[in-house]
């Protein structure tokens, strides 16, 4: 008889964390089924207590990687558990406010009454009631005045298919308080479940490094307040990667189902150059077919109504820039000077006394801006080809990044994610010295920061407007280089695989034997 081989503590310690932060997720959830602050919400627990309970055997099937890793580093293993628990409390916080929104002391930024009361979500719930209703052009801005509880209704400006998301979950019962519950439960194990899948996939040294790293991921702003705020921007990244890594292991089916839920954003669409270029013409052709079979749904579940008032009303004004005019309006200096759009440098430049500066030129910086995605999309397909996992990894997370920037507004709490992603991937793949860890350090500081809207005042436009640039542009710069690196490295992005794969094929039957041993 085999005796059963023992689960190191770092693993113990790693399975427990996932557990709890899964856990609430689940328990959030739930909590949609029970009024908040009575005894039977008590239950909405149970999930969490359930996980907490399966992580012993969550900790069998992590990779053993992770044994031995805090040898020789008590220190720094003492700081990334407090990291960790940092992350996972602050989740919890946010849990909290997310399952019972009378309690905004535990949002993510607790000072700030527009983040507190603000929800993209609530345009997400309303266009869905409005559709239900018939005659009601769903794109018009007078049906979303008013509040929903505490939350100041949010405008619609998504094509109509993305209304089967909201109507999806609202058919379970409920009203918004429930969909927000579930939306955030959802929205946070997708994006978490994304994060380490990816991790996964990089493998070897590199992708351990950076899934160790993702509670600093986590616990950045552009990630809790998206998180809480409910926009579709995280899920849609999340999807994205997901996507391409079903495309890398030949399921073209899925991945393409994936990729065009995602694409219901618009920016995920540059995938789709990416691929055309990487000649993947059945990821190319199942997401386009995924796209189409969506738009059916809707007109089938929707009506044709939608879809009209979108072609003839919406589109026409986004294409313009009319959509986004009222950044031009007196006493909305803020907002504009926190605005990481590339089109939106527009209203920066108006802010620094530039004349000519109105919807108009957004509408033209837009398009330029689309046709430079093309080609960056392009080049970096072609420098990307037999590239290392991680710098694939790492492709499709800028691309997505400078796709997402094409919109003229685009606030810098979820313009900035894809960086701070990003982030994880570079850090756990660089040589550590003094110099990198400091400018490591300054990178994350830049991209985890958030400015708070009530700072957003024309008194406070110099630092708004030196700081969110900043940001800004470090973000796009990153992108850039990673996106269009030279081909030169590619001798190291092969040596790294090869490291990585080694690394892999050696520990693969150790894996295998601990596998077989645990469930003698």
């Amino acid at each position: 008889m085999n005796r059963p081989v023992s689960i190191s503590i770092e693993r113990r310690v790693i399975a427990l964390l996932l557990a709890a932060l899964f856990g609430m997720f689940a328990a959030v959830g739930c909590s949609a089924l029970f009024a908040p602050s009575s005894p039977q919400s008590l239950l909405a627990l149970l999930p969490l207590v359930v996980a907490l309970l399966l992580s012993p055997r969550l900790a069998r099937r992590l990779p053993i990687q992770f044994d031995g890793i805090s040898n020789g580093r008590r220190l720094l293993s003492v700081l990334w558990l407090l990291l960790a628990l940092t992350a996972l409390a602050r989740t919890a916080g946010l849990g909290v406010y997310m399952a019972d929104p009378q309690r905004p002391q535990a949002s993510t930024i607790w000072f700030d009454q527009f983040y507190v009361n603000h929800s993209c979500l609530s345009g997400y719930w309303k266009a869905s009631e409005l559709s239900k209703q018939g005659g009601v052009n769903i794109f018009e801005e007078t049906p979303y005045d008013g509040h929903e509880g505490r939350f100041k209704l949010d405008a619609y400006l998504y094509p109509p298919q993305f209304l089967l998301l909201p109507r999806a979950i609202d058919a379970f019962g409920g009203g918004f308080l429930q969909l927000r519950a579930v939306w955030f439960a959802l929205d946070a194990a997708l994006v978490a479940g994304a994060m380490l899948a990816l991790c996964g996939w990089i493998g070897g040294q590199a992708g351990r490094r950076a899934a160790l790293l993702l509670p600093a991921a986590w616990l950045a702003l552009p990630t809790l307040i998206t998180l809480q705020t409910g926009n579709f921007q995280l899920p849609a990244l999340a999807l994205s990667v997901l996507a391409m890594l079903q495309f890398q292991r030949g399921r073209d089916l899925s991945g393409g189902a994936l990729l065009s839920v995602a694409m219901i954003k618009i920016f995920p669409g540059i995938l789709c150059v990416y691929l055309l270029f990487c000649r993947r013409w059945r990821a190319l052709g199942w997401s386009v077919a995924w796209s189409l079979v969506y738009v059916g749904l809707g007109l089938a579940l929707l009506g044709a109504a939608p879809f009209r008032d979108f072609i003839g009303y919406e589109l026409p004004r986004i294409a313009s820039g009319e959509l986004w005019s009222w950044l031009a309006l007196d006493g909305l200096e803020g907002v504009a000077a926190i605005n990481d759009s590339v089109p939106g440098l527009v209203f920066k430049l108006r802010l620094l006394g530039l004349s000519g500066m109105d919807h108009h030129m957004v509408g033209g910086a837009a398009w330029v801006w689309s046709l430079l995605l093309v080609a960056i999309a392009v080049v970096a397909a072609r420098r990307a080809q037999g590239a290392s996992h991680q710098r694939q990894a790492a492709v499709w997370i800028s691309l997505l990044g400078l796709a997402a920037l094409r919109s003229p507004f685009v606030p810098d709490d979820y313009g900035l994610f894809p960086a701070i992603w990003l982030w994880c991937l570079l850090a756990g793949s660089v040589t550590v010295n003094a110099a990198r860890v400091a400018g490591l350090a300054v990178l994350w500081l830049a991209f985890a920061l958030v400015m708070p809207f009530s700072l957003a005042t024309p008194e406070q436009l110099p630092l708004l407007l030196t700081v969110s640039t900043a940001s800004q542009v470090l973000a796009l710069g990153l992108w850039l280089w990673i996106s269009l690196r030279p081909r030169d490295g590619a001798a190291r992005d092969q040596a790294a695989q090869r490291r990585n794969t080694a690394s892999t094929t050696a520990t693969a039957p150790v894996m295998a034997k601990v596998r077989s041993d645990s469930y003698q």
